[in-house]
């Protein structure tokens, strides 16, 4: 039994996880099953420098993701980590620069490169991230002739654990004729006015379409623009068949998606697309509801390797909408992708998917030689203090 100490950078005390909180709860599901013991510490009980100190001297290993990465190596006793790097923060966030100014991408670069040179095993959600990561571990000296000596592979360094799903869940006959459709969380880099319009011109041939946005359950962690976009767009079009409806509790999800027959995603086509795994894709699938999406390289191959939807390559309301109506009164095609998540779902077990870690936990190391070819970066972990400023003028100590 391994000791494991999972820290997550999202609150979870509010019992509404977004992804990254749904993934950690389903990490310390996987490990408990396989008989390790977990400690989980978020932001709701405050990461401060000596709880890490002491969690982490209790601990034989731990897992971080994100932000709090920062915090965790800053203070803790030594000890192997892995490095969840599933959510690529970096590229995300790239939207909020005309918002936000420099300050995110100058935090976010600082934090990778400390993930990257501190971490001891590391994890992403797909091939394209980890040839992206591979590439930025060149570039900082961690992927090196010593690594490729031992593992030409690199399977040691970084492993793929996409997200996964939970068991198979008995869902009611949906009526697909009179369907309500899903699109969830509004973030950024989504498009939620093509979404708005396409069912606004599909509902000329089916007239009970619905289409249900949910409100984040951390707006202050997340910029909220397209949220606000969204809904000035259908407060002055006088959309009555858009629903903003308040965020689901993860237990009460299954019920929630019930309800609905067909999801629907849109977005423009960017580097986030091409390397990001959208946590929602992955539980809508396991609800039993189809997807029609814009193009990103990763949900394509899933949706079409298991016919449980449609891919739509063109930011066209039009083209969307007659794909819509087509699934829909196609109860035939809409079956046979019904079927589809079902097989998707049996294939994405969190125990299978989560394997990689799953397995480091199991035999935790530290590596020993990451710091033989390590670029360190000429920028400081976190700001300094007025303290630490005032040390730094005087040129000595107080």
């Amino acid at each position: 039994m391994t000791r494991v100490l999972l820290v997550c950078p999202e609150p979870l005390a509010h019992r509404q996880p977004a992804g990254i909180g749904i993934r950690f709860l389903e990490i310390a599901n996987a490990l408990r099953h396989e008989g390790h013991e977990v400690t989980l510490l978020t932001p709701d009980e405050g990461l401060t420098p000596e709880h890490l100190n002491r969690a982490t001297a209790a601990a034989d290993v731990a897992i971080v993701q994100g932000h709090a990465a920062n915090d965790l190596f800053a203070h803790m006793t030594p000890l192997p980590v892995a490095v969840d790097l599933y959510d690529p923060f970096i590229v995300e966030n790239l939207h909020y620069y005309a918002q936000r100014g420099s300050e995110v991408f100058t935090h976010d670069h600082a934090t990778l490169m400390s993930s990257l040179l501190n971490g001891d095993y590391f994890v992403c959600a797909s091939e394209a991230q980890r040839l992206f990561y591979l590439g930025v571990m060149l570039a900082i000296g961690r992927l090196n002739p010593i690594v490729f000596q031992r593992d030409p592979h690199l399977d040691s360094l970084i492993g793929i654990a996409p997200f996964g799903v939970g068991s198979p869940q008995t869902m009611p006959p949906r009526a697909s004729t009179a369907p309500n459709i899903l699109f969830g969380g509004i973030y950024d880099w989504y498009d939620p006015i093509l979404a708005i319009e396409s069912v606004a011109i599909a509902r000329a041939r089916v007239p009970l379409l619905t289409l249900t946005f949910n409100a984040h359950p951390n707006p202050e962690l997340t910029p909220q623009s397209q949220t606000a976009r969204a809904m000035e767009h259908v407060r002055r079009k006088g959309y009555n068949f858009i629903r903003f409806d308040p965020w689901v509790p993860y237990e009460e999800r299954a019920s929630f998606y019930g309800s609905f027959t067909i999801a629907l995603l849109t977005f423009p086509r960017s580097i986030e697309t091409d390397l990001s795994m959208r946590t929602r894709v992955y539980d809508y699938l396991w609800a039993g509801l189809p997807i029609i999406t814009s193009s990103a390289p990763g949900t394509d191959e899933l949706l079409q390797r298991y016919h449980c939807g449609s891919v739509i390559r063109r930011d066209d309301p039009g083209e969307i909408a007659n794909e819509l109506v087509n699934i829909l009164t196609d109860r035939v095609r809409y079956e046979t992708m019904v079927s589809g998540t079902r097989a998707f779902v049996i294939h994405h077990q969190w125990q299978r998917t989560l394997r990689p870690l799953l397995d480091f936990c199991a035999r935790p190391a530290i590596d020993r030689e990451k710091g033989e070819f390590a670029t360190r970066q000429q920028v400081p972990e976190r700001p300094l203090t007025l303290m630490q400023r005032i040390r730094r003028r005087i040129g000595g100590s107080l």
